[in-house]
């Protein structure tokens, strides 16, 4: 795949352009035995938290300045998460990865994650602020990832590109693929303005039962939500026409696929979202007609509104809880009397736990997998912006995109924190990954004729050391490595249909499945 890199060039070289101060500084401090500190902000989905942060030889410390958090949107932060975060360590020696990010659209931020997957996401008052942090912790930790250095688009454009053959190739699944696409696209959890982004696969909600042989019962992956019924595609393409004002480009939806406000409206049952979401409301929830209620009727809404264009979150594929209100929240009654509580689920679903079970498997489904390079286009691709993105009725409006304002270069407070606003409410649309059309995925091999084919669980017939087959070998299981260095055989077949293609598939005595390429 091809990347495009346009909306990050001038930040690349900006960022390259002070790399030797930066190191020549971090080195003389280093020499010094000096601290290296600076005013850094801690992004949090609560809040903007001011402080400060001091980089050691061995830790990394932030230190809450004491005021006020800035408001997200509006919304104050939350108490107790901000009495959490007012200080900070984290062990140089646990930072695995370093990610350059953007925050409202400006490139200045930093994250970091440790071996555990936890993560902190801080914000510098410019990008020179950022470059010495980078410099800095990347002499002192051992990274097994950070993102792009001198050779940039080199580097990142080989890296997508080994993504995106393993995912054709199905040795990512779905899933995996498009949270690793968020992650490079600058997508967070800290942040939820930019929280990862993923596709509504299905578009039966009614059905008694759930049929994955049959292709109607998915999403038009091709097109976005709100052109998703040709009635409202035609609606779409009027407003598109029929704008016409000077200073503002035309645009399909005033709204976005991705905003804080839809994060908070999906995950409203499970903290610290439902914190977040009622301090947006001024301390209550919102209004019980506007809550996130019922699957049926936030597909309906997202699909005939053209103020509701909305896509989902990673949650919907591996976490029953937000579906459950195990806390109890007082959600209110709606106006048909009815009161809101769990998230009335599709009746094909027996529980919350099957809804993910299912929905999961849907998205893992031979159809998606088919499918799933054009909804990649249009989020990630060649169809996000200019012609391509007009033809599929897939124009925002403008503050979304990267580019369409420089904050750095506004001079008034007043109209800069004016912008900021707009970005937040707005959404940002992700930064553009590929300018060509993304390939699909390779078709699934055929399984030609069993080796050996019995019953997992049972006796192992053969036992073979590891070695003999191939130190290239991707075991395709979480579990732990065979004793003795041997694999305990209980199944064979060979796979492919094509030389390159062709593979040795084992099913060991655990049930494990391990792929052997040569």
């Amino acid at each position: 795949g091809e990347e495009g890199e346009e909306g990050e060039s001038e930040e690349e070289e900006g960022e390259e352009e002070g790399e030797a101060a930066a190191e020549a500084e971090a080195v003389a401090l280093e020499g010094d035995s000096q601290v290296f500190s600076l005013e850094a902000d801690l992004v949090r989905p609560h809040g903007l938290l001011p402080g400060r942060l001091y980089l050691s030889d061995s830790k990394l410390r932030f230190i809450s300045s004491g005021e006020a958090p800035s408001r997200v949107a509006g919304a104050p932060a939350c108490s107790e998460q901000v009495a959490r975060d007012a200080a900070l360590s984290w062990p140089l020696s646990s930072v695995a990865q370093m990610q350059r990010r953007r925050y409202l659209m400006v490139h200045t931020a930093l994250e970091l994650l440790d071996d555990d997957g936890d993560s902190i996401l801080l914000n510098f008052r410019t990008k020179r602020s950022r470059t010495q942090v980078r410099s800095w912790i990347k002499r002192k930790c051992s990274l097994t990832y950070r993102d792009r250095d001198r050779s940039a688009r080199t580097a990142f454009g080989k890296m997508l590109s080994e993504l995106q053959e393993a995912w054709q190739r199905r040795e990512l699944s779905n899933f995996d693929y498009l949270m690793k696409l968020n992650e490079m696209a600058g997508r967070s959890y800290n942040d939820l303005n930019q929280y990862p982004v993923l596709p509504w696969v299905l578009s039966d909600y009614a059905s008694p039962t759930l049929n994955l042989a049959d292709p109607a019962v998915f999403r038009d992956l091709s097109k976005p939500m709100g052109a998703q019924d040709p009635a409202q595609a035609d609606l779409v393409r009027q407003t598109y026409e029929l704008f016409d004002d000077p200073d503002i480009p035309r645009f399909h939806y005033g709204s976005h696929y991705s905003t804080m406000g839809f994060v908070l409206y999906y995950l409203l049952r499970l903290e610290p979202f439902t914190s977040h979401h009622k301090a947006l409301q001024s301390g209550r929830f919102d209004h019980a007609d506007r809550l996130f209620a019922s699957l049926e009727e936030a597909w309906h809404s997202c699909t005939t509104s053209l103020a509701d264009v909305k896509e989902l979150v990673p949650e919907f594929f591996y976490l029953p809880d937000f579906l459950r209100n195990d806390g109890g929240f007082e959600l209110g009654v709606r106006q048909d009397h009815k009161r809101v509580g769990d998230v009335v689920l599709p009746m094909w679903a027996r529980s919350a736990d099957d809804f993910i079970a299912q929905h999961r498997r849907a998205l893992e489904s031979e159809h998606v997998s088919s499918h799933l390079h054009l909804w990649v286009d249009l989020i990630f691709g060649a169809k996000q912006q200019g012609q391509a993105a007009q033809e599929a009725h897939n124009v925002f409006f403008y503050l979304t995109y990267e580019g369409a304002v420089d904050l750095e270069s506004v001079a008034d407070p007043a109209e800069r924190e004016a912008l900021s606003t707009q970005i937040a409410c707005f959404g940002q649309t992700p930064m553009q990954l590929f300018a060509a059309p993304h390939p699909p995925r390779r078709p699934p091999l055929p399984f030609l004729r069993p080796v050996h084919w019995g019953a997992p669980g049972v006796r192992p017939f053969a036992r073979v050391p590891l070695g003999v087959l191939t130190a290239q070998s991707r075991r395709q299981h979480a579990g732990p490595e065979p004793q003795g260095g041997s694999l305990a055989i209980a199944a064979l077949c060979l796979a492919g249909d094509l030389a390159e293609q062709r593979r040795l598939v084992v099913l060991d005595a655990r049930s494990a499945v391990h792929s052997f390429r040569w």
